[in-house]
């Protein structure tokens, strides 16, 4: 690294400290400026944030280790995972979240179920929130940092920490969510220039295109003809189709639902800080399209990582290196500082993103909600920064006590697709109470325990017989999701219902879709006189999920569209831009008379009159 790098770098650093000088005096000014801009994000700026948030260094190492063994369809890792989720949430979700106005969205427990029950939930949520998501995403993101900058800059561990972390917190500490997401979008900016360029200077090293794919063929043969495939294989032993369909399956359903699920996701704080209940919706569009064309371009260019060092195909090695070795490998004086302080970009708008929002959560939903009840503002403002310290610290034993990132990623989603479909009834199904959504939690985590380290303990301690309970993860996935499912749905239909007054209110206030049963009949005569029946409800849903198909869909054609080029796939690029363009501008069409009939809805409470009805979709 040169004296011209190491000026790029420590030139990006003072700019974060700038940003949170900037705004210190404006997060001063009370928890709602702090935690959430005092509600004023436009909806393209908090998408923006989020994606910068989504996609740091951890992405690059992750997905770039995974592309090493995998290829082309490595796509299909990130695209199954949230695409899907995202357009779900956007067209089914945001617009309700808003409409709440809570503080955290952790408060939804209290409001939707009744008693211990309820307060159990928003505890247990806030909990493994604060400190268990939150801190393992802020470890592994942490220790990304350090699989980047060891290869390409030589620091260790510690010294990646020492420059990483004071800077983060620093920044985060004085400015709060406002600095946030305006450092999101500076950090964002120099991410996409640092991760265009590593991803252009390696296919040309190839020759081009072409180039890359005909090195691929002659360099690793049939392993690199699979590499070109723009789909997984049934049978590839690291990602097959089956993997593929476990992402999605696993963090599809029920997402929207809850917006601080354990899978990574934190919406509740963007949604909760949008402008407008529409913004809201424009924020997880812009954060899918902005997220997945980070991804593609920090994950795409390690295909061409095992033609360089082949030992990266041996199991025992750590993949997860690629990114950082193009880098060393690629890119000459000047381009190397720059994308440096791109995944250095990445890194602090992540770990800025997970600290304020858990220093809330922790604040608001354990803090100031169990411990001291009555305080003044500044004593929260404070409580909540030393929140924010706690998981930093927390953190940090992530750090140094993980070395696969991928492997805590899956570990992440087993755990929390467990109890993902249970977060669609709670605000589809009035019958869904309290005591089901304690055995979805609760219950979800011992069956995930059943199912996943149960085996893998019984053959630490020596029983063979147990090998045959160790399944691929992707099949385990499935398991625990159906057992999770059955055991909640039998507790709701043989348990009571929560009480009809906290029914009643959640509807009035939430005006949610889905199956009312006898809730909207005592409300018959009241606020709900004509308004709309289930059946309707029902229609309404299924339109959204079609709306939100042709975003994913669309989507998931762009990414591989712009996949395909970087090997030379002209004709699969042409076509899949092309049905990319047909099916968003659809999608783009449709989705705001949708919205429309959303917000028809609480006007019609209003005036006790009929809501929009549910047209053809329009072709």
């Amino acid at each position: 690294m040169t004296n011209l790098d190491l000026v790029i770098i420590i030139a990006y650093l003072f700019l974060m400290l700038g940003v949170g000088l900037y705004y210190r005096r404006y997060a001063e000014q009370g928890l709602e400026n702090f935690f959430l801009a005092g509600r004023s994000v436009p909806g393209w700026l908090n998408g923006v944030s989020y994606a910068a948030a989504m996609v740091s260094a951890d992405a690059a190492t992750a997905y770039g280790g995974l592309a090493v063994v995998t290829g082309v369809f490595v796509c299909w890792w990130y695209l199954s995972r949230f695409a899907v989720a995202l357009f779900v949430g956007a067209v089914l979700f945001a617009l309700f979240w808003r409409r709440l106005n809570l503080f955290t969205s952790m408060e939804f427990y209290e409001l939707r179920f009744t008693g211990k029950p309820a307060a159990l939930m928003r505890l247990w949520i806030a909990f493994r929130t604060s400190f268990i998501a939150m801190t393992a995403w802020t470890g592994i993101t942490l220790l990304a940092a350090s699989k980047i900058l060891g290869p390409t800059v030589g620091l260790t561990t510690t010294q990646t920490m020492l420059l990483v972390v004071p800077v983060s917190f620093t920044y985060i500490f004085l400015s709060g969510y406002k600095g946030v997401v305006v450092s999101n979008f500076l950090q964002m900016a120099i991410f996409l220039l640092g991760a265009c360029c590593l991803a252009l200077l390696t296919v040309f090293h190839f020759g081009g295109p072409t180039g890359l794919a005909t090195a691929l063929l002659t360099e690793l043969g049939h392993t690199g003809a699979q590499m070109l495939r723009s789909f997984p294989p049934m049978d590839h032993p690291i990602f097959p189709l089956a993997a593929a369909l476990a992402w999605l399956l696993g963090q599809t359903i029920g997402y929207g639902g809850d917006a601080a699920p354990m899978g990574g996701a934190m919406e509740g704080q963007r949604i909760l800080s949008t402008r407008s209940a529409r913004q809201a919706v424009v924020m997880y569009v812009v954060t899918a399209v902005t997220m997945f064309t980070l991804v593609l371009l920090v994950s795409i260019p390690c295909i061409a990582a095992p033609i360089l060092w082949p030992s990266l195909l041996n199991p025992s090695a750590d993949r997860e290196l690629a990114y950082g070795l193009l880098m060393k490998q690629m890119l000459p004086p000047g381009a190397m500082g720059l994308v440096a302080a791109a995944m250095l970009a990445g890194v602090m708008s992540t770990v800025a993103d997970n600290l304020n929002f858990g220093g809330q959560v922790m604040l608001h939903d354990i803090y100031r909600r169990w411990i001291v009840r009555q305080a003044s503002e500044r004593h929260y403002l404070v409580a909540g920064k030393l929140c924010m310290l706690v998981i930093l610290a927390l953190a940090m034993t992530v750090v140094y006590h993980t070395r696969i990132i991928f492997d805590v990623a899956v570990f992440m989603l087993q755990l929390s697709s467990a109890e993902l479909p249970a977060n669609w009834a709670q605000w589809w199904w009035w019958r869904f109470n309290g005591k089901a959504r304690i055995a979805a939690s609760f219950g979800g985590g011992a069956i995930f325990c059943l199912v996943v380290l149960v085996p893998k303990l019984l053959v630490s301690l020596g029983a063979a017989w147990a090998q045959v309970l160790l399944i691929p993860w992707w099949y385990q996935t499935f398991i625990v999701m159906g057992l999770t499912t059955a055991l909640w749905v039998s507790v709701a239909l043989l348990t009571q219902p929560d009480s009809p007054q906290v029914l009643e209110n959640f509807y009035r206030q939430a005006r949610p879709l889905g199956s009312g049963g006898p809730v909207r009949d005592q409300l018959a005569h009241g606020a709900f006189a004509g308004v709309r029946t289930s059946g309707h409800d029902w229609s309404l849903i299924g339109r959204g999920f079609l709306i939100a198909l042709l975003g994913s869909v669309g989507v998931m054609f762009y990414i591989l569209g712009v996949s395909n080029w970087f090997v030379g796939s002209n004709g699969l690029v042409v076509a899949s831009l092309m049905v990319a363009t047909v099916l968003f501008a659809v999608f783009l069409r449709q989705l705001p008379a949708y919205l429309d009939c959303l917000e028809a809805i609480p006007k019609a409470l209003e005036t006790q009159g009929e809501t929009c009805a549910a047209p053809p979709m329009e072709k």
